[in-house]
């Protein structure tokens, strides 16, 4: 019923968002006056809401047609449904995360007396770390009469809390479910009910259970506690929050504070790369913002330290590790989620008592990989102990085919104790990409 337009405020000198009500040709004036009503319906109940996670209304303003605009904030970023369709699943913690934020936004809109009724991933817009709940275009405001024709409900399927599908006014707990379905597409990537028509979504949702959910891990008990056909058997504002809060925090295995030694070795030996390292400038410019040296110059002093403790004699022996040690490591790199869009994981026993996990991209990648190797390095920021992540380049693929691929830099948190990323490389084999990460102390 409506487009969005990216706008320029000249007045204030500021980019907005215009939102235009577009009306069919045949609708008659009092479906026309019942749209328009929408519309004025969606302003109202966003400016009266001041929340950092809710949409900000400037104006409403009507056309020479008489038709309403509402101008408000720009979010600059796409909504959870664009990254869902471009990255597929995400991990439980975001979504977690996003969920908390969301919830948020519902309580305080609760609170006012408004019922979103229409909570789905294209309605959730992500901005950096801030998510902004948007479109309230079919909200229910509290004392103000109904625009829904007898009969009509209002509201996207696969979404729709199993009261809206029967009829029955949509509440808050009707947001909860729909919530809950929105972060069941969001760690699933898919919606929790599915069918060859509406129709038959909806007949899914008022009867059947969700598809079981097998990669919710965390967040599983917010699914279930929230997608319960019965609205009084749903987890209230609170408990869900609460649950929200736990689920989004790193694992106790991975949550304590870091420093491990200075950076670890890339995945392959120094004789390999040695003289190319030894070619590149060791110290140059240092970025004022960062502060930091530049990442081969620690790459080379990261070769140079294992080179003089090699040769020294201090190296352990493959085999003549403490098995305690690598069952340390190994417990942690279990508990390491999945990358966005790989497979896997495999996890085998290498040097110094660590433990590898191999990830494989299931499909052939296009322009060098690139947008892998973005998700790898965003994955090895979130995990505990990792203080900073270099690719080093490895977006560009001049090193995938290497023997040994591409190396890729992380810096531990000065003061962690528990096992960590310890090096990590993504390297093409045949025509797929894989990414190989250690793990220990």
């Amino acid at each position: 019923m409506g487009a969005v337009w990216q706008a320029h405020d000249e007045q204030l000198g500021r980019d907005v968002a215009v939102k235009e009500l577009q009306l069919p040709e045949h609708l008659g004036e009092a479906e026309r006056q019942n749209w328009i009503g929408r519309l004025d319906r969606e302003a109202r109940a966003a400016a009266r809401l001041k929340h950092p996670g809710i949409i900000t209304v400037h104006d409403r303003i009507s056309g020479l047609d008489g038709r309403p605009w509402i101008v408000m904030e720009l979010v600059d970023g796409g909504s959870l449904a664009d990254l869902i369709e471009a990255q597929g699943a995400l991990t439980p913690q975001r979504a977690a995360d996003i969920g908390r934020q969301v919830a948020a936004a519902l309580g305080a809109a609760h609170r006012m007396g408004i019922t979103h009724r229409d909570i789905k991933p294209a309605n959730i817009l992500l901005e950096e770390d801030r998510v902004v709940l948007t479109d309230f275009g079919i909200a229910a405001l509290e004392g103000d009469a109904t625009l829904t024709a007898t009969g009509m409900i209002m509201g996207t399927p696969a979404f729709m809390a199993p009261e809206q599908v029967r009829g029955l006014p949509a509440t808050a707990e009707s947001d909860l479910w729909s919530l809950g379905a929105t972060l069941y597409a969001a760690v699933e990537g898919h919606a929790p009910f599915a069918g060859t028509a509406p129709s038959a979504v909806l007949v899914a949702v008022a009867t059947e259970p969700p598809i079981p959910a097998v990669r919710a891990g965390v967040l599983g008990p917010v699914l279930d506690g929230l997608l319960h056909k019965d609205p009084a058997a749903r987890l209230t504002m609170d408990q869900l929050q609460a649950q929200l809060n736990g689920a989004a925090a790193p694992t106790p295995a991975m949550a304590a504070p870091v420093v491990l030694a200075p950076p670890t070795m890339p995945a392959w030996s120094p004789a390999v790369r040695a003289p190319q390292v030894a070619a590149e400038p060791t110290v140059g410019p240092r970025p004022a913002p960062r502060r930091r040296v530049s990442p081969w110059a620690k790459l080379g002093a990261t070769m140079l330290v294992i080179a003089l403790v090699s040769y020294a004699g201090y190296f352990l022996d493959k085999g003549g590790g403490d098995n305690s040690t690598y069952e340390a490591n190994r417990t942690v790199a279990d508990a390491l989620t999945v990358p966005t869009g790989f497979s896997g994981p495999t996890t085998t026993r290498v040097d110094q008592d660590q433990a590898q996990v191999t990830y494989t991209w299931p499909d052939p990648c296009v322009k060098h990989c690139a947008d892998q190797v973005l998700l790898v390095e965003e994955w090895m920021k979130r995990q505990a102990g990792v203080a900073r992540v270099d690719t080093l380049g490895a977006e560009r693929g001049g090193c995938l085919n290497d023997e040994h691929g591409c190396p890729i830099l992380i810096e531990q948190t000065p003061s962690y104790k528990e096992p960590t990323l310890q090096s990590a490389a993504v390297q093409t084999e045949g025509d797929r990409l894989s990414f190989r990460v250690q793990v220990g102390r």
